[in-house]
């Protein structure tokens, strides 16, 4: 059937259902300040009361690629010593100059960092501005303005807990209580304290001394060097809507005040203003105070004469002016290459393309109108993009300092930028940030870039030490880098765990391998078994900004994996291919969503799902495409941001071909054959809202869930709900969560009961699909968590989050925690079998012995009432080995135990063991007296043992197996054979 006619039939059967047509509720306003406090209270409640406190979350990193940064701050005097705030990772300190570092603020209420600043009296109080200033996807709002005055020990909270995003905190070296904020306010909703404020005493009180407006606040904030009492602010009028995002406006300039704040002035004398003007960043020569420097992110359009038509003879620029004739012109080559690097139709080439504009069936405007790509206008929209602005007289004029366009630096998200760094030393040495790092030596004249091979893109914090302003330290969307030699060469610091995933997948290798989509950090993999201390084990799949991973469970070796706005690829032993549904060059353009959605199906691993803006599916690895429904979306906004897009498809576990699909404006549809008839099913469901999962249950094709995400309109409230017939009737199923955006659910694949969310600030279960909620498990950091996925074997719960990067927790004893479990006062949950390690029977090293890397094994058990249990490890004949107490709290308890036996029990195990056989025995038959004899420590050795736990009078075990160490490998390999030489059955010659 012919695509067109195969849409309109489709339409036909998409009329909406009266679940699809009642009256859908309204979602919540924008979140107050109350409410956000009352979410805090009762995430602490869940974490406090866990049953699951005994299930600790263990990083596996990765760290090779860093994550956002967007503060540095040093310590005058300690040049080992300085702090790094990450944009959704937390606040972290090093003393070391960067070989190691401290998280110091992961139980506050938000680790979204916006600045830092330090008490230049006292270095060891640190003011924390929350909230990030960057204005990008997934930048998320803080929670006001917190201090410490003991270097990170203790936090106060000490307002403004409505600036949202803060853009730079100011102390005054004089007064250690007068502090200065700039405050940006709420990124989608025109509320939030916009302006800048001061406080006289510490933070107990705050005045607003320069007031923003609804959509304008203040993103950054300087002293006059030696000068507190004269400041600088800039103003950012900016607007974020899920398709548009307004960067610049009249309300963005700069502002100056002589008297510590009390009066302010807007600078002209020739600084721009208008629609135009972006985001300002400021900074004040130390060695000249008189001179300044203002970064502004020009937004306005290039005469088209100045555009940058591309290096090839055609391309979508040209096309504007090329006629017809021209085109024909035209070397075949050149068109096949234009071709190629657009996308186009696949099923054009550079010969038929041509005879069809000869022919007039295909016109250059209608290439025009198939190029319509967000991709490409990211990065080849012709505006004036970054200028750097300069004052020698405190701001009365100003001159730009290269009337020429500073091309390919910060291209149309200067919002992400806005950074502008000069010597102290030197006026005219200014840094300025963008996707290069650009450097200056005459005062913004010339520009070179400084940054070395492994320096990651996209620089957002820049800090120069005032005593050796050759130190320099960089942070970027791959972390942090420090130079010793003002930027010509760098020493990666890539050594945290911070990296802001938005996706994760695993694959059935044994051990299995977790996958997933990083902002700006491409596709990586890594062992589930890594450690970030010493052994990151994680390497790249692709580039770009990672998004969704799905991988074929029968080789693990084919990878689909893509990167922002659904450029997908399909990666295996054969190399790699591009595969992506394009429509004609006569049809609409598809919509394609930064995160779009794809899913291989478990029916048939040949097959795979697409969402754009309709739902496509190939039946031979994404060789071809089929469209298996219209327009999925009914809004009609659109703006530079695209929208009205597929977010997640879901097919049901237990039948092909049922499929859920949901989108960013807020509707679900599904399809129980492939598409034939699709049905709405939005009913019921808040209108308005993201749809950020659908979850296709395991145990029973009536049944789904689906979670609704309020965060692009700064409304907090956690929307699940649940069908049992196929979308007919929805079931809210989020009380008892705390009220914080739902960017996904899962159900559990082993008990259906279990639910797991993942929301912005952690991850949370419930035992009785959605009834009530608790915390999942211990020591997560308060991190959005935007991605869940259960590994069906290994039953372990792997979360990505958007800050720390990837963490796993053991969910068997979640799936096992039936009813019958919570009514006994103790139960020890089955344990899988260990290796045995032929590295442990052998003497540890005097030197180099790490308690840390010694083998353990966590067991899990539960108890029904806090007080003190006695465990004990038993061989098979019920012989003691290892005895001991541990205190407990009512719930899951873990006991970690070392593998290590008591020596006077094993020795008495043993002999008893002897006692029944005659004759000597040999040392393989006593292993704990040989430990014992030469000094090596007494592990378990192969064979069956049990562990008993009990409680008060009533005990209870589990057995586990030691399994014998693998072959050893042979020390000389045979020769590898003769092609036609016979060998004997004893393969001898």
């Amino acid at each position: 059937m012919p695509r067109l006619t195969q849409v309109i039939a489709l339409l036909a059967l998409f009329l909406p259902t009266p679940a699809a047509a009642q009256r859908r509720p309204r979602p919540e306003r924008p979140a107050t300040v109350e409410a956000r406090r009352a979410a805090w209270a009762r995430h602490q409640e869940l974490d406090r009361t866990t049953p699951f406190h005994g299930l600790v979350w263990r990083d596996v990193g990765p760290v090779v690629q860093g994550g956002r940064l967007v503060d540095i701050e040093g310590v005058p005097g300690e040049p080992y010593t300085f702090y790094v705030a990450y944009a959704s990772g937390g606040l972290w300190k090093t003393t070391d100059n960067g070989v190691s570092f401290e998280p110091l603020f992961d139980d506050q209420p938000t680790i979204v960092m916006g600045d830092i600043a330090l008490d230049p009296s006292n270095p060891q109080r640190i003011w924390v501005g929350t909230g990030e200033n960057n204005s990008s996807r997934s930048s998320y709002g803080g929670f006001g303005v917190f201090r410490t005055d003991d270097g990170g020990k203790t936090w106060r909270h000490m307002g403004l807990e409505d600036t949202d995003r803060i853009g730079r905190v100011l102390v005054d070296p004089r007064n250690p209580n007068r502090v200065f904020v700039a405050a940006l306010g709420r990124l989608y909703t025109p509320r939030g304290q916009r302006g800048v404020y001061r406080t006289d005493d510490g933070g107990e009180t705050w005045h607003q001394v320069l007031v923003g407006d609804d959509v304008t606040g203040f993103v950054d904030l300087v002293f006059e060097p030696g000068n507190p009492d004269v400041l600088y602010a800039a103003a950012w009028e900016r607007s974020r809507r899920p398709w548009n995002f307004v960067e610049g406006g009249e309300g963005s300039g700069i502002y100056k005040s002589t008297d510590g704040g009390e009066t302010w002035r807007r600078l002209e004398g020739g600084f721009p203003r208008g629609g135009h003007v972006g985001r300002i960043g400021l900074t004040v020569s130390a060695s000249n105070p008189s001179t300044i420097y203002a970064s502004m992110d020009n937004q306005e359009i290039l005469p088209e004469d100045q555009w940058d038509l591309g290096g090839g003879a055609v391309s979508a620029k040209r096309l504007r002016t090329m006629t017809k004739e021209e085109f024909l012109r035209q070397d075949e080559e050149e068109i096949e290459d234009f071709l190629r690097a657009t996308d186009l139709d696949p099923r054009l080439d550079a010969e038929q393309l041509i005879a069809a504009v000869r022919s007039d069936s295909i016109t250059l405007q209608d290439i025009m109108n198939a190029l319509q790509n967000a991709n490409s206008s990211l990065f080849e929209t012709d505006i004036r993009g970054i200028e750097v602005w300069r004052s020698d007289d405190g701001g009365v004029t100003w001159r730009l300092t290269n009337p020429e366009p500073i091309r390919d630096v910060v291209y149309t998200y200067g919002y992400y930028f806005g950074q502008i760094r000069v010597a102290p030393d030197d006026p005219d040495r200014i840094y300025v940030l963008g996707v290069p790092l650009l450097m200056s030596e005459d005062g913004g004249v010339t520009f070179r870039q400084v940054g070395g091979r492994r320096v990651h893109g996209d620089h957002q914090a820049f800090w120069i030490d005032p005593e050796s302003p050759n130190r320099v330290i960089l942070g970027n969307d791959g972390g942090l880098d420090v130079s010793y030699d003002g930027g010509e060469t760098w020493l990666g610091l890539a050594s945290v765990a911070v990296g802001q995933f938005y996706t994760v997948a695993v694959d059935m290798a044994d051990p299995y391998n977790i996958y997933g989509g990083l902002q700006d950090n491409g596709v990586l993999k890594g062992s589930s078994r890594s450690r970030p201390d010493i052994s990151p084990n994680w390497t790249r799949v692709g580039g770009g900004d990672g998004m969704y991973v799905q991988i074929d469970p029968r080789d693990n070796q084919t990878v689909y994996w893509g990167f922002q706005f659904g450029n997908y690829f399909r990666r295996g032993s054969d190399g790699q291919e591009r595969i992506k549904p394009r429509n004609g060059i006569l049809e609409e353009p598809l919509r394609y969503n930064w995160l779009t959605p794809i899913l291989l199906s478990t029916h048939n691993n040949d097959v795979l799902y697409f969402g754009s803006n309709e739902l496509y599916r190939s039946m031979d690895q994404g060789e071809t495409w089929t469209a298996l429904s219209p327009d999925m979306t009914h809004n009609e906004n659109r703006g530079d941001v695209p929208f009205a897009t597929i977010t997640t498809i879901a097919e049901s576990p237990k039948r092909f071909g049922l499929l859920w699909v949901g989108t960013d404006d807020g509707h679900v549809h599904v399809t129980r054959g492939s598409g034939d008839e699709w049905t709405e099913v939005s009913g019921g469901l808040p209108r308005d809202r993201w749809v950020s999962r659908v979850e296709a249950s395991h145990a029973d094709e009536n049944v789904a869930y689906v979670s609704l995400n309020g965060y692009r309109d700064d409304d907090i409230t956690a929307y699940v709900y649940r069908t049992d017939d196929l979308g007919r009737h929805w079931r809210d199923v989020s009380e008892g969560l705390p009220d914080e955006p739902v960017n996904v659910i899962r159900e559990d694949p082993v008990n259906p009961a279990v639910l797991y969310v993942g929301t912005d600030r952690g991850v949370y279960v419930s035992l009785d699909t959605g009834r009530t909620w608790t915390a999942a498990g211990a020591d997560l950091p308060n991190v959005p968590v935007h991605d869940l996925v259960v590994h069906p074997r290994e039953r372990e719960l792997v979360a990505g989050t958007h800050g720390r990067s990837i963490w796993v927790l053991d969910v068997l004893p979640v799936q096992e925690l039936t009813p019958e479990v919570r009514d006994s006062a103790v139960h020890v949950f089955p344990l899988e079998a260990i290796r045995y390690q032929r590295g442990w029977r052998s003497r540890r090293s005097r030197w180099f012995y790490r308690p840390e890397d010694a083998p353990f094994r966590n067991i899990p058990f539960w108890v029904g009432e806090s007080g003190r249990v006695e465990w004990s490890v038993l061989d098979s004949h019920q012989r003691p080995l290892r005895r001991g107490e541990m205190d407990v709290t009512a719930g899951v308890n873990n006991l970690r135990w070392d593998l290590l036996l008591d020596e006077q029990l094993a020795l008495a195990a043993e002999r008893a063991d002897r006692d029944e056989e005659e004759g000597e025995p040999d040392s393989s038959e006593t292993p704990w007296a040989d430990a014992a004899r030469l000094g090596r420590p007494l592990y378990v050795t192969p064979g069956e043992y049990i562990i008993r736990i009990t409680a008060g009078d009533h005990p209870a075990e589990t057995e586990f197996e030691v399994e014998s160490p693998k072959p050893r490998d042979p020390r000389v390999k045979p020769k590898p054979p003769i092609r036609g030489e016979k060998r004997d059955r004893g393969g001898e010659r």
